[in-house]
Formats: structure tokens, C-alpha cells, sequence
């Protein structure tokens, strides 16, 4: 989950330039960040890397941003050693002549690096990454140019990698290749570029070529050759990014996740563009699997992690209400260690924003091998899973920066809402009215969540109430329960206060026994079937002296005052949607606590925002 970015080409301040990019890159890991760059001339590779963010490094430059020549850059998310100057990357050879940048894990570090320090090779880190750079140095020393003693080094190796390579024998020359962790290279003229993911290179081209697990690339000023790790050629199609660069910048919001937030209604119309037939069917002309063979499953298995994973809980409940038939929902870690019950007649469902989420991507195939139909729900363009599974439908939230995820969440109920409708309309288990009602009602979702977003009077005032109670509950019943653990998630996420999700009606087995003055207790009733039974829980918890909120429909007069300290209201929309509304205050909630505790949102402590590594 590591950031990577590279330039080989003729301008002056490409150190400066790669460490620009590096910053639309730091969501993906601030424990430490470094650079290399090499000169035609240099007899070394300048290295030079510091602990903690960005911002650490650039102080220490000393005009070595003036620099030109060939650059690699890396902020890093720490697995294997401390976040240290000396753990940071890049890491350098013996000589210094060869620096090396990595994203994933070396499995095999421990017995590779034994073999290498026996035969006199001095290890400056504890990193799993050096392994790789003393490697290639080994092969190298066999006679080998640097490109076979590459490709050799990442025959011995097993694990995770996206790497890139330079040195001062071929100094406008980086070598890069990839294996489960993402990479792409920007087109240019007269100049390339490298990165993690698609945002960082968008300030200079939108022609990027998406490497795929097994490429290897030779990049120089003039030109790309991609061939695989054995050296076959190959030709990857140039992917044009369509997306407008305003959408990786904050836009003149004070962080990135308040502004994506609020970029949550044009999310929702670009997920629903082109999806919706003008007599209101749902429609995805993306599809190339025949209808018969996608709708052939008895049974319904969601995986996925962290905030997909709940979003995944509200489309199971969607599911089995529409499609009458039993849905998972597995967190994806667990998955393919729980000998799944998984089979040809299984749709598996696998949810990602980043589609390179590392045990999301390895229950897509797990699921795959027990002959599973996979549909994969992701925001990224060709990343892994969209790669992999097959079929893809796209979320289209644009890049988002934020660690904690807001637009992506709504995006993904929107996809499986669509998803769910599409198959009950294939199956004409709804008539095309009751279809065209619902899709009514997923339209007006852009313009009901614009009215939360035009007044947060409310929600900043309860902010300030609660900031500085010890702890949270989030209580809900049906989808209304689905909605709260990602509240809690967000909370605890960017705030730091503990916080929890339960369905209302397990209260009182247990968690009663927390609630006490200090204590606040986020109370969803948007659940017309449901709302007496959430109205007889917010009474428990208020007799419990515990600050409460209630979060209800517009026009819901029944949880008042009478009940809970405050009230927050949101369009009515139907039941089963109601999600998509509810969590908007409390994203806004979570972020505004957080807001007045001073946290970095952004990039809250010991998160990273794409987790491609076990």
C-alpha cells in the first residue's frame, strides 16, 4: 500500500516534479518517504529518505529538488521494520550504484537474505525490500547486465511487488515490474512517468498503460517495452483517463474527505449514468457474460473488507428481500480461510474501491477456483479485480484521497442496488413498474443528499456537544443496523473515540452495561417496519443518562426531544435506500468531532488507504 512514483525524461526540477506527484500519493502510506535520482556522469545513485511524512523529507532537500535526471520516489506504509530514516525507501546496494522502490511483501526475505549475508552483502535495514536490491546486485555480479539480473532476482522471490529500479550504469533508464500490487506508467513525449495509481500523473498526461501481474518494463525518455518476466513481448492497450484533475485536489475544502463528501451527489448520477433506460429499467451494456450464465447461482456470496464490507451488509438485505434468495457476507481476511461453501452455482460478489485490496482480491480468486460466477463491484479502472473477475461493474466516485471512505461507500450501495434490480428484472420476479418506481427513487438519491450537504448547522452543533464523550453507540435494526456499523467506522476512523455498531435490540444482552454519563449513542430509525421496536431501545439508553441522537426521516415527528437529546433529519426515501441518506450526517459527524479534536482526517494514525498486503 506503499506510494510510487518515477520520471525519466529531460526536465529540469524532476525531483521536485516526482515528489509532486509523491503527494497525491500519500494517502497510500506516511511512515516515511524518499527519493533517488540519477545523472548521466554519477558514479552513484543519490539516495536520500527521512521517517515521517512528505513534509520531512522536502525540509531536508537542501536544493537537491533543483535537480534533474531519471527519479524514483516512495512514501511508505510500514510491514516489515520500524518507521525509521534507514527502513525507508529507496534501498541501495553494496556499491550505491543501484536503488530499488517496492510496494508489497517478500514472503521469502528471511532465507533470501540469510543466502545474501553469507556471501558478504551488508543489510543497512530491516526491511523485507532490501532483499531485492542486494539480489539484483548478486545477479549483476555474475556477469549479467541489469536487466537480466532483474529479472533474475524476481524469478528467486515469492510474494507481493510493484518495483522500480535505477542506476548509474543506465541513467536514463528505470526498470519497473509488478506482481499483485499496482503500477502504472504515464505516456509522455520525449518523457515517462510511473506511479501507484492514476492521479498522480494527471498533471501531465492522461495516456497511461495499467501493468498487469507478470509485466516488466524497460522505461526510457523515449518509449515503453513491456514484455513479461521471461521476456516475451507484450502490448497493453493505452487507457485515456477521462476524469478531470480538480477531482485529486481539495478543491478549496479544508480536507479531502470533507470535499468528498460533498462530491457524493455527483458520485451517486455518474455511478447511475448510463444505467438507466428511459422507461426507468436498469440496464448494463458493460456486461459481456450471456444473462442465462449470471443469473444461474442459488445463492449469494458478498466479500469484501472494511467499509465495502458494510456496504456489502445492506446489499444482502436488499438481495434477500428482491431476490428471495440466502446472501454472505464474508469479510475478506476470513474468506478463503473458512473452506467457504462456494460453488459453480455461487454469484460472488467481490467489493473494492481500489480493486487491489490484497484479501479482497485473493477471495475473488479463491472463489474463482470453486467455480464461482464472480462480479466485481470496484471504483478503479483496471486495477486487479476488475482484471480478474468476471464481469466488472464500475463505481465511478474518481479518485479518493481521504483514507477514510465516504463517496465510495454510496457508490458501492448504488452499484449493488442497481445490481440487485438488474437481476430481479431479468428474472421478472418485479414488473416493469415496480422497477421504474424503485430506479425513481434511486434518481432523486443526488438531489436528497444535496439537501443534507446545503445546511450542516445541525450536525456541527451536535458535534461540538459529543466531541468528548469516551464513547459511541450505534444502534439501528434491518438496514438501518447495516448503516450504523459503517457510522461507527467512520467515527472511530478519523475521530479515534471508541465506537461501536449493535442492533438496536441486542442492547440490552450486554452493551447496556457500558452506557453511562460520557457515553453517546447514535440512534438510526429511518425502518418504518421497525420503528416502534428503535423507539422502546433509545428509551433504554436515555435512562441511562447517555447523551443521544436520533437520525430519522424529514417529517418523522415520533423520536423527538421527548426521546433523545438531539435530532437529525433526512429526506425520506424507500426503506431499502434509506442508507444512502442516513450516513451522510454521520460522515459529516465524524468529521466534524474530529474537526474540533484537532485529528489529521485525512491520514488518521496507523491507516493507510489501500491495503494490498495481508
Amino acid at each position: 500500500m506503499c506510494g510510487i512514483t518515477g520520471y525519466v525524461g529531460g526536465r529540469a526540477g524532476s525531483v521536485r516534479l516526482a515528489l509532486d506527484n509523491l503527494k497525491r500519493l500519500e494517502y497510500r502510506g506516511y511512515d516515511s518517504a524518499g527519493v533517488a535520482v540519477v545523472r548521466p556522469g554519477d558514479t552513484q545513485v543519490t539516495v536520500l529518505k527521512k521517517k515521517g511524512k512528505l513534509a520531512n523529507l522536502e525540509a531536508a532537500l537542501s536544493g537537491l529538488d533543483k535537480s534533474g535526471g531519471t527519479v524514483i520516489a516512495h512514501t511508505r506504509w510500514a510491514t516489515h521494520g520500524r518507521p525509521n530514516d534507514v527502513n525507508a525507501h529507496p534501498h541501495s546496494d553494496c556499491t550505491g550504484k543501484i536503488a530499488l522502490i517496492h510496494n508489497g511483501i517478500i514472503e521469502n526475505y528471511i532465507s533470501l537474505k540469510e543466502r545474501l549475508t553469507a556471501a558478504g552483502h551488508v543489510f543497512a535495514s530491516d526491511t523485507d525490500t532490501e532483499v531485492l536490491v542486494h539480489l539484483v546486485e548478486a545477479h549483476l555480479a555474475r556477469g549479467n547486465g541489469l536487466e537480466a539480473a532483474i529479472r533474475a532476482a524476481l524469478a528467486e522471490v515469492t510474494g507481493a511487488y510493484a518495483i522500480c529500479v535505477v542506476s548509474s550504469e543506465e541513467p536514463e533508464t528505470i526498470y519497473a515490474a509488478k506482481t499483485a500490487s499496482p503500477l502504472i506508467i504515464g505516456l509522455g513525449e520525449g518523457e515517462n512517468f510511473l506511479a501507484s495509481d492514476i492521479p498522480a500523473v494527471m498533471g501531465f498526461t492522461r495516456n497511461v498503460l495499467v501493468l498487469e501481474d507478470g509485466d516488466f518494463a524497460r522505461i526510457t525518455p523515449e518509449g515503453v517495452t513491456l514484455t513479461t518476466l521471461s521476456g516475451t513481448p507484450l502490448q497493453r492497450d493505452v487507457f485515456h483517463v477521462t476524469w478531470d484533475v480538480s477531482t485529486a485536489q481539495k478543491g478549496g475544502y479544508a480536507h479531502f474527505m470533507l470535499k468528498e463528501i460533498y462530491d457524493q451527489p455527483q458520485a451517486i448520477r455518474d455511478t447511475l449514468r448510463g444505467r438507466v433506460t428511459e422507461t426507468h429499467q436498469v440496464t448494463f451494456p458493460e456486461l459481456k457474460l450471456p444473462t442465462a450464465k449470471l443469473l444461474d447461482f442459488n445463492r449469494i456470496v458478498i466479500v469484501a473488507c472494511g467499509t465495502a464490507y458494510n456496504a456489502g451488509l445492506a446489499g444482502k438485505n436488499f438481495y434477500e428481500h428482491l431476490l428471495r434468495r440466502p446472501v454472505e457476507v464474508q469479510v475478506a481476511s476470513e474468506f478463503r480461510y473458512n473452506d467457504p461453501i462456494v460453488d459453480s452455482r455461487t454469484l460472488a460478489i467481490i467489493i473494492s474501491q481500489s480493486g487491489e485490496t490484497a484479501d479482497t482480491l485473493a477471495g475473488l480468486r479463491e472463489a474463482k477456483i470453486k467455480g464461482a460466477t464472480t462480479l466485481a463491484l470496484v471504483n478503479v479502472v483496471g486495477s486487479s479485480i476488475a482484471r480478474e473477475a468476471d464481469e466488472v461493474i464500475y463505481t465511478y466516485a474518481g479518485p479518493e484521497i481521504s483514507v477514510a471512505s465516504t463517496k465510495a461507500y454510496v457508490t458501492q450501495l448504488v452499484g449493488l442496488y442497481l445490481i440487485g434490480l438488474y437481476i430481479a428484472q431479468e428474472e421478472n420476479k418485479l414488473g416493469p413498474g415496480l422497477v421504474a418506481d424503485y430506479v425513481e427513487q434511486l434518481l432523486r438519491l443526488p438531489e436528497q443528499v444535496e439537501t443534507i450537504l446545503a445546511d450542516t448547522t445541525a450536525i456541527q452543533e451536535v458535534a461540538q456537544t459529543l466531541k468528548d464523550s469516551s464513547s459511541f453507540f450505534f444502534l439501528g435494526r434491518g438496514f438501518d443496523y447495516a448503516v450504523a456499523q459503517e457510522g461507527a467506522l467512520k467515527l472511530k476512523e478519523v475521530s479515534y473515540i471508541h465506537a461501536e455498531a449493535y442492533p438496536a435490540g441486542e442492547l440490552k444482552h450486554g452493551p447496556l452495561a457500558l452506557v453511562e454519563p460520557g457515553v453517546s449513542v447514535v440512534c438510526i430509525a429511518t425502518q418504518s417496519s421497525l420503528y416502534d421496536k428503535v423507539q422502546s431501545n433509545v428509551k433504554e439508553v436515555s435512562a441511562r443518562d447517555a447523551s443521544t441522537v436520533g437520525i430519522v426521516k424529514a417529517g418523522d415527528e415520533g423520536l423527538n426531544e421527548h426521546f433523545v437529546d438531539s435530532i437529525l433529519r433526512v429526506p425520506a426515501t424507500h426503506d431499502t435506500f434509506m442508507p444512502a441518506l442516513a450516513i451522510v450526517p454521520m460522515q459529516l459527524l465524524a468529521y466534524y468531532i474530529a474537526d474540533a479534536l484537532g485529528r489529521e482526517i485525512d491520514q488518521p494514525r496507523n491507516l493507510a488507504k489501500s491495503v494490498t498486503v495481508e
